[in-house]
């Protein structure tokens, strides 16, 4: 149930004035008080309830009369639909209906009824759905014919829409005053007598007066005469013909002058008829000092391009030329008829086009700079090499707007880069001309070498040989060997020139892989009766992580050009810490030297120093391939050399120790090999050259390995199934079926899959050697095929225990159980120097002579013999000190 206007503040009630209740509530005023002069008739009419019923039924609010005990006398329609009651309520008390009016409410109607009058123009209550409801109330008493009070009435009417229509109007009005006073420009609103009825602070303080100042005056009495007569001049034009003008004037303020921008409207009421103007005045000063400054910059853009010796143009956001393009049309002859739209691509190469239509439809899709190349016609005709570049201007929500490109004559340099390009390819071409005639003249050479290495390595281990035939046998392959060397130097310099050298570390054993150098040129040093030295720090890794066959062409390569170019003295082959961690190779002659003007020549392809005989041995490759080969690594090689006295080359390379070092063949030489332990294994060798299987056959058969030959490919296949071997080494390049078509055969068929294969080819190139293992190859074995190699890898894919024909070596019962007895102190101290040289050689040489001082020495000989060949220094040390 909605509750009584009682909730407003009872005591604020009764201090209001008579006058302010409305009209409705003093017109029955007006009636209540006329009745104390009507006669005894009219007041029996009055107080008849059922008659006062009907008067006050339809009274637009509503309207209760309650008796001195406040119980219900008369109460109207409105009064019972505003607080959702019925007729029943007659007769019953007014606080037993509203049980919750308060004490304060009570008093009220009780001063009322004791003649007191409370009234309210606008109250609030809440009604029963927590809506706010406003309301004007009276109370006030009535009187009975003699006079007396006979209770009290109660006006009340709902004001709510009124409220809220007032309310509104006030919201738009401070909305509209908000609006007003947030903009920048000057608003006035005048009468049409020019009076200023409304208008924003912007506008008074332009005139630096206030809008209560200005309210109520007209021009006359705000600005100077001359004016104001023209300011209201424009006023009743505008009055008069209801037509709203805009204008640019120059106008000064309290402070400051300027351009200024007015429009003024007529100002109408709801019907339409002119009250008066509306002005509204914004300062465009700044603006049009940017539109002089633009036309100033566009002056000096357009005096730009007509200077520029570039066509720079404009297109609208298609690429449509819809303006006169001055420098285009200079250029290409085209007239703006000719070019406008579309039409400018008609200048560009027929060939040109469509290329140039993909790349401007790229740039255009994703609003990107345009950059291209293409060939544009001259007014003469001839087709220019043109560079392009365009930029899309945006509009504010991403889209382009236009285009804003140049394009640039390259012409002469697109001709010279044409002109390289076409040397580029011939270049190229000889290169590539020269590089598969190296490698095929490489594959001829090799496949003969093949046969004769091969035959020659077959001879050295024949045991039907005396020394002068094994000493012929040694230089036939020694021959072979360097004519080798001189192939692939030569094939090395044409991979390092193509870039297609790459540097593949491996762990090794480090003082074997330095022995087996010095070793090696050792033997070339004394057959010039040359002084041959071998110094290595004790210091050294055992293990390192290098490309050992890189490293090792390096250090030989540096170590042959010493002794060649040394007829008497010494070569000095050292190996050392240098700064921050890197690991020194040092090689020292005494030889002829090298003149300083040719310091640098000596490092460059088919360069050599000394004299004409000198020159003739070797290609003139070493060197460059050398320094190459440490720039790979990181260093590069560096020489200090004088005339007569001597060379000094050397590098400092990182060269990180290694976790698990790889022993060498070296490392474990325990003699030839003469067998296979416990096995017998099957290999099948496939090869359309019979000098090639002959060789491989000869070398493996001796020591236990059951062969098998095939001619070729197809042949190799049907053996396959035939011989089920297990393991393959195959040529490549074969008719019928090369290996590689084998080598998918057999790892495509289920029963043979897992068969070990070595490929074994004399071609160089690296894209057959990598095809060879991604087909399914396990090694590759180049030709001409070395022995040990080939051993090795049989050993690593068929898990070999190899039979040697000497054993230097004894059980541990019998080392354990034999007392060493070291030889004198002379032959001790030669030990040593020779361990610290890292001399492991010299080391079995000096072995050997001790055993044949007595044979007392032959256990401690033995275990140092069996202790060099593993290239355990540190224990070599470890016995020698035990026993000085």
């Amino acid at each position: 149930m909605s509750k009584m206007p009682e909730q407003a503040n009872p005591q604020d009630a009764l201090k209001q004035n008579e006058e302010q209740s409305s009209s409705v509530i003093r017109e029955w005023i007006g009636v209540n008080t006329d009745m104390a002069g009507c006669n005894q008739a009219e007041i029996a009419l009055y107080e008849s309830v059922a008659h006062f019923q009907q008067a006050i039924e339809y009274a637009p609010v509503g309207m209760v009369i309650f008796d001195q005990q406040m119980r219900y006398v008369a109460v109207n329609r409105l009064w019972l639909e505003e607080y959702n009651l019925t007729d029943e309520i007659i007769g019953r008390s007014h606080y037993e209906v509203f049980p919750e009016i308060t004490q304060e409410w009570k008093q009220i109607h009780q001063q009322c009824l004791a003649g007191a009058i409370a009234q309210r123009e606008e109250d609030p209550y809440s009604r029963a759905d927590g809506s706010i409801e406003w309301v004007r109330w009276s109370i006030r008493p009535w009187h009975t014919a003699n006079g007396e009070i006979g209770g009290i009435m109660m006006f009340n009417e709902n004001i709510t829409q009124r409220k809220q229509a007032e309310e509104d109007l006030r919201e738009r009005n401070m909305l509209l005053r908000s609006i007003l006073e947030s903009t920048p420009d000057v608003i006035v609103v005048k009468d049409c007598e020019g009076r200023y009825v409304a208008l924003n602070t912007t506008a008074a303080n332009f005139l630096d007066l206030t809008v209560d100042d200005m309210i109520g005056k007209d021009d006359f009495e705000v600005f100077p005469p001359d004016v104001a007569r023209e300011m209201i001049a424009k006023d009743r034009h505008i009055i008069k013909t209801g037509i709203t003008e805009t204008y640019e004037e120059l106008l000064a303020s309290a402070d400051t002058s300027g351009t200024f921008i007015t429009t003024k409207a007529p100002w109408r009421d709801a019907n339409g008829n002119i009250l008066g103007i509306v002005a509204t005045t914004r300062d465009i000063t700044d603006r049009k000092r940017a539109e002089l400054a633009l036309q100033h910059s566009e002056e000096r853009f357009r005096s730009l391009i007509e200077a520029t010796a570039q066509i720079i143009w404009d297109t609208k956001a298609e690429g449509e030329f819809v303006t006169e393009q001055r420098q285009w049309s200079a250029f290409t002859g085209q007239s703006f008829e000719e070019l406008k739209g579309l039409g400018w691509q008609n200048a560009i190469h027929p060939d040109d086009q469509l290329h140039t239509a993909e790349v401007w439809s790229h740039a255009l899709a994703n609003r990107i700079l345009y950059e291209d190349e293409h060939r544009l016609q001259r007014y003469d005709g001839e087709y220019r090499y043109m560079s392009v570049r365009a930029l899309p201007i945006l509009n504010t929500n991403g889209s382009i707007r236009e285009w804003i490109g140049v394009h640039t004559d390259i012409h002469d340099r697109k001709l010279a880069e044409i002109a390289l390009a076409q040397a580029k390819e011939v270049a190229e071409a000889a290169s590539f001309a020269k590089s598969e005639f190296l490698a095929n003249m490489s594959h001829e050479l090799r496949t003969p070498l093949n046969g004769i290495l091969g035959y020659a390595q077959i001879l050295q281990r024949s045991k039907h040989l005396n020394e002068e035939e094994r000493s012929r046998i040694d230089v036939i392959y020694q021959c072979g060997s360097h004519l080798l060397t001189l192939i692939n130097d030569i094939l090395d310099l044409s991979k390092i020139e193509a870039q297609k050298v790459e540097l593949i570390p491996t762990d090794f054993h480090f003082p074997a892989f330095l022995q087996g150098v010095a070793e090696m040129c050792r033997i070339r040093a004394e057959l010039k009766n040359i002084n041959f030295e071998y110094q290595l720090a004790s210091e050294l890794p055992i293990g390192i992580h290098a490309d050992e066959k890189r490293l090792r062409q390096v250090l030989i390569n540096l170590l042959s050009n010493a002794i060649k170019f040394t007829d008497a003295g010494s070569v000095i082959f050292t190996i050392s810490y240098a700064s921050e961690g890197k690991i020194r190779f040092e090689v020292r002659d005494s030889g002829i030297g090298v003149p300083q003007d040719k310091l640098q020549a000596i490092f460059l392809p088919f360069e050599q120093a000394g004299d004409n005989r000198r020159q003739t041995e070797g290609t003139g490759l070493g060197l460059a391939i050398s320094q190459r080969i440490v720039e790979l690594m990181g260093s590069t090689i560096q020489v200090h050399s004088e005339l007569g006295v001597g060379s000094i080359f050397w590098f400092d390379v990182n060269l990180p120790a290694a976790d698990e070092w790889v022993k060498t063949s070296q490392a474990d030489d325990r003699g030839q090999i003469i067998g296979i332990k416990d096995h017998r294994p099957k290999v099948l060798v496939v090869d359309d050259k019979w000098a090639n299987r002959s060789v491989i056959a000869n070398l493996l058969s001796p020591i236990g390995f059951e062969v098998a030959e095939a001619i070729n490919g197809e042949d190799g296949w049907q053996k396959v199934s035939e011989f089920q071997p297990e393991l393959v080494i195959t040529d490549l390049l074969m008719p019928e079926l090369d290996g590689f078509g084998l080598i998918k055969r057999i790892r495509a068929s289920e029963a043979f899959k897992d068969i070990a294969i070595i490929v074994s080819s004399a071609s160089v190139f690296e894209t057959d050697q990598h095809r060879s293992l991604e087909v399914g190859g396990d090694e590759f074995l180049p030709k001409p095929i070395q022995a040990m190699e080939l051993f090795q890898k049989l050993r690593k894919h068929l898990s070999l225990e190899w039979v040697y024909e000497e054993q230097n070596t004894v059980s541990e019962s019998e080392r354990d159980n034999t007392e060493l007895i070291a030889p004198p102190t002379a032959e001790i101290e030669t030990l040593y120097e020779l361990v610290m040289k890292g001399n492991f050689k010299g080391i079995i040489k000096q072995a050997a002579l001790i055993a044949q001082m007595d044979e007392k020495y032959i256990p401690f000989v033995k275990k140092l013999h069996q202790l060099a060949k593993g290239f355990q220094d540190q224990d070599i040390l470890a016995l020698i000190q035990s026993h000085k």
